[in-house]
């Protein structure tokens, strides 16, 4: 004999599925069967839900506004704090340029070399002002022009093989003016 076949699911998710559920919803009881203090309570707590959710209603504009201001308040907030770092920052540069500007003075360097003081405090900026001053006169004393009196060391083009330069005399030019006179 053979035995009936059934067809059942492979997982137990597809047997869930396959068998209908029906939604369990409590037995409706009717409020005339209640007790006199249940119906009581029952109509006290139902007249305070109905209370709250007019207030509810009422106060739900009010705090969409609050709400909105809110925001409002924090981004004004929000700019005044961006305002106020914009403000440090101008007043901070404004400080290093005056530092440098003060140092440059004082040591004596010009406009055309003031970027290479950089920035960074008082002291770091003093210090580098202070090598610079020293490599600026150091480059002035070596182009300046030697004093009157001293030998020129570079060719003039007037100049002839065996002659000197400036107003010194040899001794040929003054036995020539002896014997000459000096010329005019």
């Amino acid at each position: 004999m053979t035995e009936p076949q059934t067809v059942t699911p492979e997982t137990p998710a597809a047997a869930l599925e396959a068998t209908p559920q029906t939604p369990v919803t409590p037995p409706v009881q009717d409020e005339s069967t209640l007790p006199e203090w249940a119906r009581a309570s029952l109509t006290k707590a139902n007249q305070e839900a109905a209370k709250y959710r007019t207030q509810l209603n009422e106060l739900k504009p009010k705090a969409d506004q609050f709400t909105a201001l809110e925001e409002a308040s924090k981004t004004e907030a929000q700019r005044l704090a961006e305002a106020t770092a914009t403000a440090q920052r101008e007043a901070l540069e404004a400080r290093a340029e005056s530092v440098r500007y003060k140092v440059a003075a004082t040591h004596g360097i010009p406009a055309d070399h003031f970027d290479l003081l950089g920035s960074g405090t008082e002291e770091e900026i003093t210090a580098r002002a202070q090598k610079i001053s020293a490599l600026i006169a150091a480059q002035a004393a070596a182009q300046t022009p030697p004093p009157n009196g001293a030998p020129i060391t570079r060719p003039l083009e007037q100049l002839r093989p065996g002659a000197t330069p400036g107003e010194a005399q040899t001794e040929d030019d003054v036995i020539y003016a002896k014997l000459f006179g000096s010329p005019s």
